[in-house]
C-alpha cells in the first residue's frame, strides 16, 4: 500500500470515529514518509486528527507534529503553521502553559487548530467567545466538524455557567451535526442529553442513554469509560448499586494518574466504607491544590474532595479547598456538557464553611447554591442544598424544619435514598439528642463551663489537636454550629 492510500484509510477510519487505529495508521504512514522524504504527506498524517481526547493517542499525535515541524523547517510556511497549531491543540494539559503558536490566519484548517489550542486554556467567558468563532469559520468553510467542535465547548460553556436553557437549545443545534459525523460524535450527543437526565434527577432515563451511547460509540471509547461515570453519579444520590460501582471505580483508577484515586475516595465515602476511606485520604489530601486549575476535570475533583473532608472531619484540607474553590463562586461543577452534573460550587463552599465554623459565612453560600440549584432545574442538588441549610439552621429552628421536611419531600420522590435516610432521621425527636461518648460528655461539659480549647487539652492531659477533632465531631453530631450553642446544649439537658 503506497502513501495516498495508507492516508485515505487513514481519514476513512478517522471520519468512521475509529480515532484510535487512525492514529496508528498515522504513525505507520510516517514512517513510510520518513524513508522517502516526503515531508508534505508527513504533515497531512500529523494534523489529520483533531485533538483526541485519549490521552496515549493525543500523545501519539504530538509526537508526530513535533516530527513533522522539525522536518518542514521554513519550506512551507501554511503547512507549518498548520503543524505549529496542532503541537500546541495536543500538547499535555497537566504541563504548565505554553504561548500560542503564530498562525496563518487565511487558512481555515490552521484557525480551526489554533481555536482549538486556546479553548484548553481560556476561561469559560473566553471560551464561549471562541466557540463562536469556531462556528463561523465551520460555516464559513462549509466544515461540519468545525461547527460541531464550536457547539461542544459552547455547551461545555453553558453548563458550567448554569445557562441550562441556552445548552438545551444548544443540544437541539448539535443533533443533526451529530447524526452526521459519526459514532462517536453521536454517542457524546446522547451523553449530553443523559447528563440532563441526571441533573434533573431522571436517573433511569439517563442510564438507559448512557447504555445507548456506550453501544453507539467505539468499543474502548471515551462513551465507554464515561458510562462507569454516570452510574457512580447515579449510585452516589440513590444508593443503588454503590458497592458495586465503587468496585469498578476502584479497578479503573488503579490505571490512572495519582491523583485520581480521589474518585475512589469519595465512591468510598458514599458507600459508607470510611475507615477505608480515611487511609487512602492520608496519602491524598496533601495533593489536592496540585490539580491544574485549566483540566477539565479540576472542578469536578476539588468539589468531590469536599465531601470527603466533610465526612472525615478534615478541616485542615477543607480550609484549603476553601480557598481554591471561592475563586469559583457562582459557576457550576461538570467537567464537560456531555459528563454528569454535581452542582452550584456554593453548595459545596456552604458545606466546607458550615464544617469550620463560619456560620454566616455557610448560610450565605447555601441560600445561594439553593437559588443556583432551583434554576438549574435540579431536584436533587435542591434537595441537597436544603438538607445543609436544615442542618445549619438546627432542628430547633422553624426554617430549619422547613427545610429538612421540603428537602426529605424531594429525596422521597426522586429516589434519593442515602439523604432520605438521614433528613427522617434528623427529624425525628429521637435525633434531637444522641448519645455521646464518655469522653465527648466530659469534653461538652468543659466546654460548657467556658473553657478553651488548650483549656481542655490541659485539664484531660490531650493535645489540643485531639480536643479540637472531639470539639468538632460533637457539633456535628448534635447538628450545633458553635461552642455557644453547645454550652447552651449541654446546660439544657442537665
Amino acid at each position: 500500500m503506497n502513501a495516498g492510500e495508507l492516508l485515505e484509510q487513514a481519514r476513512a477510519r478517522y471520519r468512521a470515529g475509529e480515532v484510535e487505529e487512525a492514529s496508528l495508521l498515522c504513525v505507520r504512514l510516517a514512517e513510510l514518509s520518513r524513508a522517502a522524504g516526503d515531508v508534505a504527506t508527513l504533515t497531512d498524517a500529523a494534523v489529520l486528527i483533531r485533538r483526541p481526547l485519549d490521552p496515549a493517542v493525543r500523545a501519539r499525535v504530538h509526537a508526530l507534529a513535533a516530527e513533522a515541524l522539525a522536518a518542514l523547517g521554513d519550506t512551507d510556511p501554511v503547512r507549518s503553521a498548520r503543524v505549529r497549531a496542532q503541537l500546541d491543540a495536543t500538547r499535555d494539559l497537566f504541563q504548565p502553559d505554553q504561548p500560542p503558536p503564530v498562525v496563518n490566519g487565511d487558512d481555515p484548517e490552521t484557525v480551526f487548530l489554533d481555536l482549538q489550542a486556546r479553548v484548553s486554556a481560556a476561561s469559560v467567558e473566553d471560551c464561549l467567545a471562541l466557540a463562536q468563532q469556531t462556528i463561523d469559520l465551520g460555516r464559513r468553510a462549509a466544515h461540519l466538524e468545525y461547527e460541531a467542535w464550536g457547539r461542544r465547548w459552547r455547551m461545555d460553556a453553558w453548563a458550567t455557567l448554569g445557562r441550562f436553557a441556552e445548552l438545551h437549545d444548544e443540544i437541539a443545534l448539535a443533533r443533526p451535526l451529530a447524526e452526521r459525523l459519526g459514532p462517536d460524535w453521536r454517542a457524546l450527543h446522547l451523553l449530553t442529553r443523559a447528563s440532563e437526565d441526571l441533573r434533573q434527577g431522571r436517573y433511569a432515563e439517563g442510564l438507559l442513554l448512557a447504555d445507548e451511547a456506550r453501544d453507539v460509540g467505539r468499543p474502548g471509547g471515551e462513551a465507554s469509560y464515561l458510562h462507569l461515570v454516570f452510574e457512580f453519579g447515579a449510585a452516589r444520590e440513590t444508593g443503588e448499586r454503590i458497592q458495586e460501582v465503587t468496585a469498578a471505580v476502584r479497578e479503573v483508577v488503579a490505571g490512572l494518574p495519582f491523583q485520581a484515586r480521589s474518585w475512589l475516595v469519595v465512591a468510598l465515602v458514599a458507600a459508607g466504607r470510611s475507615e477505608e476511606a480515611s487511609e487512602l485520604w492520608h496519602a491524598l489530601a496533601p495533593y489536592v491544590d496540585r490539580m491544574p486549575a485549566h483540566t477539565p476535570e479540576f472542578l469536578i475533583a476539588a468539589v468531590g474532595n469536599v465531601d470527603v473532608c466533610v465526612a472525615l472531619r478534615d478541616t485542615t484540607t477543607a480550609a484549603k479547598l476553601y480557598e481554591i474553590l471561592l475563586p469559583y463562586d457562582g459557576l457550576h461543577a461538570i467537567a464537560h456538557a456531555y459528563g454528569p452534573y454535581v452542582g452550584p460550587v456554593a453548595l459545596a463552599l456552604g458545606k466546607l464553611a458550615r464544617l469550620l465554623g463560619r456560620t454566616e459565612v455557610a448560610k450565605q453560600h447555601l441560600t445561594d447554591a439553593l437559588a443556583a440549584a432551583q434554576r438549574a432545574e435540579s431536584p436533587p442538588k435542591t434537595a441537597q442544598a436544603r438538607a445543609e441549610l436544615a442542618q445549619l439552621l438546627g432542628p430547633r429552628t422553624r426554617a430549619g424544619r422547613e427545610h429538612a421536611e421540603l428537602a426529605l419531600g424531594l429525596a422521597t420522590r426522586f429516589g434519593l435514598k442515602p439523604l432520605a435516610r438521614d433528613l427522617d432521621s434528623w427529624l425525628s425527636p429521637g435525633r434531637r439528642d444522641p448519645a455521646l461518648t464518655a469522653r465527648e460528655n466530659e469534653i461538652a461539659a468543659l466546654v460548657a463551663e467556658g473553657l478553651t480549647n488548650a483549656g481542655i487539652a490541659g485539664r484531660l492531659t490531650l493535645s489540643e489537636r485531639t480536643v479540637e477533632n472531639h470539639v468538632s465531631r460533637i457539633l456535628h453530631k448534635l447538628l450545633l454550629t458553635s461552642r455557644t450553642a453547645l454550652a447552651v446544649w449541654y446546660t439544657d439537658r442537665r
